[in-house]
Parts: structure tokens; C-alpha cells; sequence
């Protein structure tokens, strides 16, 4: 009996470590965060630009006339092509991660504020949880 009240009066002062869990739409999110819509324009005229590239020497290899010019033409064009998806695929690849880096961030400084334990994609939350999305769409859009 006496280790029972023992044991009740020392969990009775130990600190409560568990802060809950929270959660974000990361869709919306990327959706409503300004600097996310401006990357993805970005990303997107990008990906455009290629397009049009490619538009452009379909429409000079039509008018080349030589098998010879065309061969090499065409050699020419796949060297620059690669070299312009490379190019996109860092920008993208860095736009990406700096769009994360920025909201992982911001996540965090919520987590700690709110006294936290995690932070879960909503995807992974069936029940219970604090949705914090909308609170870090307004801190990311304010910095």
C-alpha cells in the first residue's frame, strides 16, 4: 500500500511530456503559400521555354532540305536539349527544396509554440490531431 502511494505521489510530479500531435494540408499549403505559387509559375515558364525551344527547331528542321544538315542538325539540337532539361531540372530540383526548407521551417517554429510533439501530413491523421494549416499559411505569407 505504501509503494502504491509511493509510486502515485512520484508520477504526480513528474512533468507530462506528451504535447499532441499536429497536422497540414501540405496541398493547400504549396496552394496558398505565395512564394510556393511563385516558384511553380516560375518552374512552369521554364518547362514552356523548352517547349517553345523544341517548337522552334522542329519548324528549322523542316526547312532544312539535306539529309547530311539534318543529321547534324539534329545531333546539335539533342546536345542542347539536354544540356536546357539539366539546366530545368536544378532549377526546379532547388525551387522545390527551397519552397520545403521554408515551410519545414515555419512548421517547426509552430510545433515548439504550440507545444507540440509532432507535426503529420493530414493524410496520415485519421482521428484527434491540431490542424495547423491554416496558421502556417498565414505565418509563411507574412514573412
Amino acid at each position: 500500500m505504501v509503494i502504491r502511494v509511493f509510486l502515485l505521489l512520484l508520477l504526480s510530479c513528474l512533468p507530462v511530456f506528451a504535447g499532441g500531435v499536429g497536422y497540414v494540408n501540405y496541398d493547400k499549403v504549396v496552394a496558398n503559400y505565395q512564394f510556393a505559387k511563385t516558384s511553380l509559375r516560375e518552374i512552369e515558364t521554364k518547362n514552356n521555354e523548352i517547349q517553345q525551344y523544341l517548337l522552334n527547331k522542329e519548324k528549322e528542321f523542316d526547312k532544312i532540305e539535306s539529309a547530311v544538315q539534318k543529321k547534324k542538325f539534329e545531333e546539335t539540337v539533342r546536345v542542347e536539349l539536354k544540356a536546357r532539361e539539366n539546366a530545368f531540372n536544378a532549377f526546379r530540383e532547388k525551387r522545390e527544396e527551397e519552397v520545403y526548407t521554408r515551410i519545414h521551417a515555419v512548421t517547426e517554429k509552430i510545433r515548439l509554440e504550440k507545444g507540440l510533439d509532432a507535426i503529420l501530413d493530414a493524410r496520415s491523421v485519421f482521428s484527434g490531431g491540431v490542424d495547423i494549416t491554416d496558421a502556417l499559411i498565414q505565418k509563411l505569407n507574412s514573412n
